[in-house]
């Protein structure tokens, strides 16, 4: 099929996210990951600040070469490899934070996930307009995220951000409470039919209590080589219009694919930071609403010892899309008949790192005491025979992790992990060293 027309402003995005996709970028989808850097960040729910690696120089051996998803973290995927990354630096308005990954595997990659270039806008509207590779996790998930999840290899983007969720001075909006925003656009990279899609991801947050938090998500993969990259083709996509049979659109028209949902989190307990929270996401849209949902529980608390600091989280995830309602849509989930890659970075899964049409509870914990740090999450669940990464049968992953800090500037660790489905086990142990350079 013949491209469209494209409109100007799209030709400019595409010519620098192409530059910004030129070189592979490492980091598979790990279901464990996201709980381990969200907590080795103590990040809160509310914050829109994105996943990265820290600061210094990372060296880690070990590992495997799958490609495949898996049960299982790593501090730098595949055989283990070099990380260099840098703390933001700022300059008036400016922010900068470069980053460099290369890794070794079934093929060596080399990437720049955890750089990042901003333009603050100000202490009065407390955003930014930024050009990034960084991961992204949206949603109060532990070990995954139904929309965007933190585990999936970055993504060049551009976008705008109100990272920090906090309340607006503006009389307008002060209503809403804290509030954050997130919207970018990016390519993806690993697909081939159509190659070089756009994904478009838009976030909002609120706390209108101080018990009770609000997201509201909606992602969505557009256009892509020989598909229709108009601007009214966009249009269509942003206003909703892209199910075929409505408003004139056809298999051959269509824009692409879309998720949305929302979540909530409610505080139960301040004095142990209890929370219960859940995810619902929408496979597909019925009256502008998502429908054949796939939905997340759970809940968390933060326990302070005497000796030291415990965190745990226990939650479930159900990914066979509608089954929630009683209308269950195999192969519906993170897949769609425009994209034969299904909604993927480099192969590994954007939302939920287990995949579509499968169910998984995981518990997890984390504990710190002095200069140790040590993690482990359990994992059980089943695979449906149309499950898209998983072997159809009973899933079971293990993983722990241990962290020590040496002195302020250098900290030794290790991990060690287990799956198995119907299909294969895999075990991985991999140690690592971090160091500030400068």
């Amino acid at each position: 099929m013949s491209c469209r027309r494209r409109g100007s402003l799209a030709a400019l995005i595409w010519l620098v996210l192409s530059l910004a996709a030129s070189a592979s970028h490492a980091g598979p989808s790990l279901l464990h990951a996201t709980a381990r850097d969200r907590a080795s960040q103590d990040l809160p729910w509310s914050t829109l600040t994105p996943l990265m690696p820290p600061s210094g120089v990372t060296l880690a051996a070990g590992g495997w070469r799958a490609s495949e998803p898996a049960l299982i973290g790593e501090e730098l995927p595949g055989l283990g490899g070099l990380r260099l990354q840098v703390a933001a630096a700022a300059r008036g308005p400016w922010r900068w934070q470069p980053g460099l990954t290369w890794h070794e595997g079934r093929e060596p990659r080399l990437g720049f996930e955890g750089s990042a270039i901003a333009y603050e806008l100000g202490e009065a509207v407390h955003s930014e307009f930024y050009a990034s590779v960084q991961r992204r996790h949206w949603g109060p998930g532990w070990a995954g995220s139904l929309i965007l999840d933190g585990a999936a290899p970055a993504i060049p983007a551009l976008g705008w951000r109100r990272a920090v969720v906090q309340a607006s001075d503006s009389p307008w909006l002060s209503w809403l409470g804290p509030w954050g925003a997130d919207v970018f656009v990016g390519r993806l990279q690993g697909h081939r039919e159509p190659a070089r899609p756009t994904i478009i991801g838009m976030r909002a947050q609120l706390s209108p209590t101080r018990r009770l938090d609000i997201g509201l998500s909606r992602t969505m993969q557009w256009g892509g080589r020989g598909r229709d990259e108009s601007t009214s083709s966009l249009l269509n996509a942003l206003l909703g219009n892209d199910n075929v049979g409505f408003s004139g659109i056809t298999a051959e028209n269509e824009p692409g694919n879309q998720l949305a949902g929302v979540d909530l989190r409610w505080l139960l307990d301040p004095a142990s930071q209890t929370s219960i929270y859940t995810q619902v996401v929408g496979e597909d849209e019925a009256g502008h609403l998502p429908s054949r949902n796939m939905v997340l529980l759970g809940v968390d608390a933060r326990v302070p010892t005497e000796a030291g600091a415990l965190r745990f989280f226990a939650e479930f995830a159900d990914l066979l899309a509608g089954r929630v309602s009683g209308d269950p849509r195999p192969l519906a989930a993170y897949r769609h008949f425009i994209y034969a890659q299904g909604y993927t970075q480099q192969g590994f899964s954007l939302g939920h790192p287990v995949g579509g049409d499968a169910r998984l509870a995981t518990a997890g914990w984390l504990y710190r005491r002095g200069p140790w740090q040590t993690m482990a999450t359990v994992s059980a669940g089943r695979a449906e025979p149309t499950a898209q990464f998983f072997a159809p049968g009973r899933i079971l992953g293990a993983n722990a992790s241990l962290q020590w800090q040496l002195d302020a500037d250098h900290q030794l660790g290790a991990g060690a992990g287990w799956w198995s489905d119907r299909a294969s086990r895999r075990h991985v142990l991999q140690v690592w060293w971090r160091g500030q350079a400068w």
